[in-house]
């Protein structure tokens, strides 16, 4: 598998990739990863290394085998996150709180993981420096219909969701160290 990298506001290091199960959701080509067009996502997205936690070097050798584990998994690890996000969903639309009229345009009830295509779309995958027992911890940062300042972050150990909540979840990495510390 070939990916490129590169360094961007010498901060991360950023690439293109397709991801196949978040074809057909949201297009994010919009502002801070906002629905743009009509037209569903194609599935490529932002492929993002060290979102925070780490220096400008090249991706070592360890590094970028785990951002092949992330894409050659990516079926199986989008599977159990949009399964987890249909379990957790109606209390996110209980927290939210929208009256009727509302709650049908920003958080429709949700039967199957494929109804959130029409509410989120898939910013970027966010790639932490941080394995536990081999295995990647990796973030996910959705724009999404019912919140769109804060968006949906979830961030998983491999195909395990770590956490659900706002946008930031997806990129802090104190996040996947207090999971990586449990014993």
């Amino acid at each position: 598998m070939n990916i490129h990298f590169e360094l961007e506001e010498d901060l991360w290091w950023q690439a293109k990739a397709n991801l196949p199960s978040w074809n057909g959701f949201q297009s994010i080509g919009g502002p801070c990863g906002s629905n743009d067009e009509s037209s569903a996502s194609d599935g490529t997205v932002t492929v993002l290394f060290a979102p925070e936690g780490r220096d400008a070097s090249p991706l070592n050798r360890e590094e970028v085998e785990s951002v092949i584990w992330v894409l050659e998994n990516e079926s199986d690890i989008s599977l159990n996150l949009l399964e987890s996000l249909l379990i957790i969903y109606p209390q996110l639309q209980i927290t939210y709180g929208y009256s009727d009229s509302e709650k049908a345009e920003y958080m429709p009830d949700v039967l199957v993981p494929n109804d959130f295509k029409t509410l989120i779309s898939l910013h970027s995958v966010n790639v932490h420096p941080l394995c536990r027992d081999g295995v990647p911890y990796i973030g996910f940062e959705f724009g999404c219909k019912w919140d769109e300042e804060h968006g949906l972050g979830v961030l998983m150990h491999g195909s395990r969701v770590v956490e659900i909540g706002g946008a930031d979840t997806a990129i802090l990495l104190w996040l996947a160290e207090k999971d990586a510390d449990k014993p």
